[in-house]
C-alpha cells in the first residue's frame, strides 16, 4: 500500500512564545480567489471585520458548543457533521486497513466534542521519498502495522483543539502574511507558510501546513482512519488496499465534519487582568501570540511560523517550515490545557515560557529577570485564557 502523504491538518503546537506587540491595522478584505465557497458562506463571516467574530460568537460558550453567529441552515448542516464526527466507522464501511482511531471525536474530546487530545493519541509522523508524511500505527486483521524506516526522524504530536477554526479559516491570505510578528531588536521574523498545492497561505497544522477546513477533514479522514474519500487531489489518496470500493465516503460526508468544525464557538475572551496583560506586552509575549490576531479574532496568534531553537526542532522540513519552525500557537483555550507543546512534554506552563529559545530567546529572558510576583501573575492569566 503506497504510503498516504502528509498534510497533517490535525497538528497544532501549544508554544507559549512572546514579544512585543504594535497597533493592529484594519484587515484586508479577501480578493475574490479567497473568498468563502458558498457552503462555507453562511457558516462563516468575515473574521477579519471588527465586531464580527468573537463578540457574535458568544456568550461565554462552553466546550464544543456552536456558534451563536450562524444560521439555522448553517446550524443543521453542523449538527449533521456533528453526528459524523462522532461516528466510530467500522471494517466493512473502509476503516483502514492502516489507522490510528476509528473516530473523529476519539482523538478530539478534551475537555468537550472538537477538543485537544491526549498525548495517547498522538499522530505519528516520519520522512519518506525525502517528504514528511504521516504513518498511522495500527492495522487492521490481515494487514501489517507499517514501520519506519530506520534511522529515519520520527516525530509525535497530539491532536490540536478544533474550537473557533472557522474564524481563522475566515482570514485573508494577505493579512495572514502582512501580520506575521516581527521585532528587528528581539530577532523575531516570523513567516508565513504557503502550501503550494492548495496554492494558499496554511493556517492550519503545526506547521501552518493546511489552508482549508474541508483539505484539514479530508486528510484527517485518510491519514488517521483510512477512510478514502473525492476531496484529495493526491493520486496516492484515492485508493487504499482493503476490499472496500474507493472512495469509501462521499464528498459530502467531508463537507458536512467540515460544517461542524467551522461552526465550533471559539473560547470566550478572558476577563482582563491589566497588570498581566501590561507584563504580557511589555516582555514580548504579544509580537507572536498577538491578543487580536485580527480585529474580533482574539485567537493569541499571528498564524505564522517562528523558529523556536534546536530542541523543538522535528528533523523534518514542511513546505516553508523548517525543522524547527512551528506556528504561534493560538493561547485560547489554554484554560482547558495542563500538558504544552505539540508533544505534551511540559506539563508546568512557567516551565513551558523558559523551555522557548530561537527567536523567542529573548523575551524568554525577559521573563526569567521578572519578579516572582510578576511570573505568578502573568501564569495566573494565561490560565484563564
Amino acid at each position: 500500500m503506497p504510503i498516504r502523504p502528509l498534510r497533517w491538518s490535525w497538528l497544532w503546537v501549544a508554544a507559549i512564545a512572546c514579544s512585543k506587540t504594535a497597533p493592529l491595522p484594519a484587515a484586508p478584505t479577501p480578493p475574490p480567489s479567497q473568498t468563502a465557497t458558498p457552503s462555507q458562506t453562511a457558516t462563516q463571516p468575515s473574521a477579519a471585520t471588527p465586531n464580527s467574530p468573537v463578540a457574535a460568537a458568544a456568550s461565554t460558550p462552553q466546550p464544543g458548543d456552536l456558534r451563536t453567529d450562524i444560521d439555522e441552515a448553517a446550524r443543521a448542516r453542523a449538527v449533521e457533521g456533528k453526528a459524523i464526527f462522532h461516528k466510530e466507522f467500522s471494517i466493512a464501511e473502509g476503516m483502514g486497513p492502516h489507522f490510528n482511531f476509528s473516530s473523529c471525536a476519539a482523538c478530539h474530546n478534551l475537555p468537550g466534542s472538537g477538543g485537544h487530545g491526549d498525548k495517547l493519541h498522538s499522530a505519528r509522523l516520519t520522512v519518506i521519498n525525502g517528504s514528511t508524511d504521516g504513518l498511522p500505527q495500527r492495522a487492521v486483521p490481515g494487514f501489517e502495522v507499517l514501520q519506519p524506516t530506520p534511522g529515519v526522524p520520527i516525530n509525535m504530536r497530539k491532536p490540536p483543539p478544533l474550537f473557533g477554526l472557522g474564524l481563522i479559516e475566515a482570514l485573508d491570505d494577505a493579512y495572514i502574511s502582512s501580520h506575521c510578528g516581527v521585532s528587528a531588536d528581539d530577532g523575531i521574523h516570523g513567516i508565513a507558510n504557503v502550501n503550494p498545492g492548495q496554492k494558499r497561505v496554511g493556517r492550519f497544522g503545526y506547521k501552518a501546513h493546511t489552508s482549508t477546513i474541508l483539505d484539514f477533514v479530508s486528510n484527517a479522514l485518510n491519514a488517521e482512519m483510512g477512510i478514502t474519500n473525492p476531496v484529495d487531489k493526491d493520486p496516492r489518496m484515492f485508493k487504499d488496499a482493503d476490499a472496500v470500493p474507493d472512495p469509501e465516503v462521499p464528498t459530502a460526508t467531508v463537507e458536512r465534519i467540515a460544517d461542524y468544525v467551522r461552526a465550533l464557538a471559539p473560547p470566550s475572551p478572558p476577563a482582563v487582568d491589566a497588570k498581566a496583560q501590561k507584563i504580557f506586552a511589555d516582555i514580548g509575549c504579544a509580537t507572536c501570540h498577538r491578543p487580536q490576531t485580527a480585529p474580533g479574532v482574539q485567537a493569541y496568534s499571528d498564524i505564522c511560523l517562528h523558529d523556536v531553537g534546536e530542541d523543538f526542532s522535528s528533523h523534518m522540513k514542511d513546505f516553508l517550515a523548517g525543522p524547527s519552525h512551528w506556528r504561534t500557537a493560538p493561547l485560547w483555550g489554554l484554560r482547558w490545557r495542563d500538558h504544552y507543546f505539540h508533544d505534551d512534554r511540559i506539563d508546568d506552563l512557567d516551565k513551558a515560557i523558559r523551555a522557548h529559545g530561537g527567536e523567542a530567546t529573548k523575551v524568554r529572558e525577559r521573563y526569567a529577570a521578572l519578579p516572582a510576583e510578576a511570573q505568578t501573575a502573568l501564569v495566573k492569566w494565561l490560565h484563564t485564557l
